[in-house]
């Protein structure tokens, strides 16, 4: 309750200020039309304040971005900036509206009103997105991890599964002719990481550094995943980790050692959806004995951190990328209102 009263008062002030330009400009705009029996447009005053009112709330509305950018000056809470650029920005289209008259007017007055229509929507897009993707986020996205690290954590994850499978299963097999991408250099990269390899240079195993991990109960892998597999059951599984799983983990991911034996997948994964990969993890818990089960179900819980990691990469993109769009037309907008201006002083 306390935390909806804070948001309420943090709205409030913005929203009663909007509710009046609008309720004000609208009954002033009246009273002129009936004065001079029509509906006067911008050359009125009524118009003209009006008018001057929505096009100084678009710049104000545009010194959000330089605001950003002056921090130390301590301009005021982020929060109420923000506030007063969502209602006051949403003000100026009835306010825009009744300037002109309740009509598009020319082509270029209808240009305005229209890039100041994407504006609006853009907005109201962003702002419902800023509330409804992070609630989505945190139920549906337990691994959720900074965005900027996801490459890193995915190459953390492919050498951790090499590791597994080292211990559980012993070294790849030689009747695997599948090769796996050289993450020495990335390996060397993480904190405790290092590659072992025996005579001949092949990699015996590869011991990674501890990470953090908000799974904090998770076991060490040769607590859990070592069993009695057969031969076919360790060839198996290594030929479908280094055809499938890995190139599926590291797929558009550059690093050094990326394109070194790491096999060409086709156009899409089958593991390329959550539904694909639960479908082929079923086939190759088929192929393999019941001894297999933990190391197939910890690599399936792998691939499906992958696939969160993606639906995060998709939600960020959804929650950010709109900004692009919305201030590159407000800036559109702004010139273009700039040249209104002009033009209306030069004729009235």
């Amino acid at each position: 309750m306390v935390l909806l009263a804070n948001k309420l008062k943090l709205h409030l002030g913005p929203i009663v200020l909007a509710a009046v330009l609008i309720f004000a400009g609208a009954l002033w705009q009246y009273g002129d039309s009936v004065r001079v029996g029509r509906v006067v447009s911008g050359s009125s005053l009524s118009g003209i304040v009006v008018g001057s009112v929505a096009a100084a709330i678009i710049f104000f509305e545009l010194l959000l971005w330089p605001r950003k950018r002056l921090r130390r000056w301590k301009l005021g809470r982020t929060k109420t900036w923000l506030t007063y650029h969502l209602w006051l920005g949403l003000a100026t289209g009835p306010l825009a509206w009744i300037h002109s008259g309740y009509r598009f007017g020319g082509t270029f007055t209808t240009v305005l009103m229209t890039l100041l229509l994407f504006v609006l929507a853009s907005g109201v897009y962003g702002w419902v997105m800023q509330i409804v993707i992070p609630k989505w986020m945190l139920g549906n996205l337990p691994q959720e991890t900074i965005p900027s690290q996801i490459d890193d954590v995915l190459i953390q994850s492919a050498l951790e599964a090499r590791q597994m499978l080292t211990v559980a299963l012993g070294t790849q097999p030689t009747q695997v002719a599948t090769g796996l991408a050289n993450l020495d250099a990335a390996a060397a990269e993480f904190i405790g990481a290092s590659t072992h390899r025996n005579a001949a240079g092949q990699v015996e195993a590869i011991v990674v550094g501890a990470r953090q991990r908000r799974d904090t109960q998770r076991h060490l892998f040769d607590q859990d995943v070592v069993g009695d597999f057969s031969p076919s059951d360790r060839i198996e599984i290594w030929k479908q980790y280094a055809a499938v799983i890995e190139p599926f983990l590291l797929r558009d991911i550059a690093f050094v050692g990326a394109a070194e034996g790491l096999p060409t997948l086709a156009k899409r994964s089958p593991l390329h959806t959550l539904q694909k990969s639960l479908d082929w993890f079923g086939m190759l818990r088929d192929a393999c004995s019941y001894n297999a089960k933990p190391i197939l179900d910890r690599l399936q819980s792998i691939v499906e951190q992958r696939h969160q990691w993606d639906a995060q990469r998709r939600a960020h993109a959804w929650l950010h990328g709109w900004i692009a769009i919305h201030a590159s037309v407000s800036i559109i907008l702004g010139v273009l209102l700039l040249v209104h201006i002009v033009l209306a002083l030069k004729y009235m």
